[in-house]
């Protein structure tokens, strides 16, 4: 599997924007006419929230407006929103992000029916061993037998790097079933974070950090069932950029 860089992604800002201080952990769909609509992290320094851009086809990227914003004081979000993952249903557009209330990281869902205007529905699950710290960094996989959601799961002590990659399931995406630590640490690892899972041909590819105390690299795994999973060798390791998407 062979990848080509395309370069980064660049939005304008400006100070005082939501996104003034930094923008990452992007996630993208295409339309069927080819637009493509980009959600992403944004950060003043102060709180993350989420945005979204669209670039129409043949165009550039534009920020279209608020998708996420952080909650309320004595919400599960009220620190902030991170870290977006969307699907398109036949009615509606499904997203699950992270949610910080400054003790816990929790995993939240909201619905939109045009990609714009989106609707809060909470947070989605009870906290487990393996995420009894914090949750976050999403990924929804749709299959033809039930819907998977990876995530990043925090065990440790608060602020620790320490994480696993843990698994939920669900027949509908209303409710979930967990399914625990489906990838843990191998020798040398410190941490495996930030999961992205592809269907292809029936077998399942997930993309994940891997965290080995110095550059942070893309590893592999592949599983033919969402649970016994076949490590692969770090792909390439990622440097330290700028606040560019």
């Amino acid at each position: 599997m062979d990848w080509v860089r395309e370069g980064e992604v660049s939005l304008p800002r400006t100070p005082g924007e939501p996104d003034s201080l930094r923008a990452w952990r992007p996630w993208v769909l295409e339309e069927a006419d080819g637009t493509l609509r980009m959600w992403y992290t944004a950060s003043d320094g102060t709180t993350s929230r989420i945005l979204t851009a669209v670039r129409p086809p043949g165009g550039t990227w534009g920020r279209a407006a608020m998708a996420i914003d952080a909650g309320f004081a004595g919400d599960s979000d009220s620190y902030g929103a991170e870290s977006p993952c969307v699907v398109k249903t036949p009615g509606v557009y499904l997203m699950v992000y992270g949610g910080f209330d400054g003790e816990v990281g929790r995993l939240h869902m909201a619905t939109s029916e045009d990609s714009h205007r989106w609707d809060s529905q909470g947070t989605i699950m009870q906290r487990g061993p393996e995420d009894a710290v914090g949750a976050n960094h999403p990924c929804l996989l749709m299959t033809g037998e039930r819907w998977w959601l990876f995530y990043t799961g925090y065990a440790g002590s608060r602020g620790g790097q320490r994480s696993v990659l843990v698994a939920a399931v669900s027949q509908t995406g209303a409710s979930w079933d967990r399914v625990g630590t489906v990838l843990e640490q191998e020798q040398g690892e410190i941490a495996v974070s930030h999961p992205c899972a592809l269907d292809v041909s029936r077998t399942i590819y997930m993309f994940h950090a891997s965290d080995v105390g110095g550059p942070i690299g893309i590893a592999m795994a592949t599983s033919s069932d969402g649970l016994s999973w076949d490590r692969r060798a770090r792909s390439w390791s990622l440097k330290a950029k700028g606040p560019t998407v």
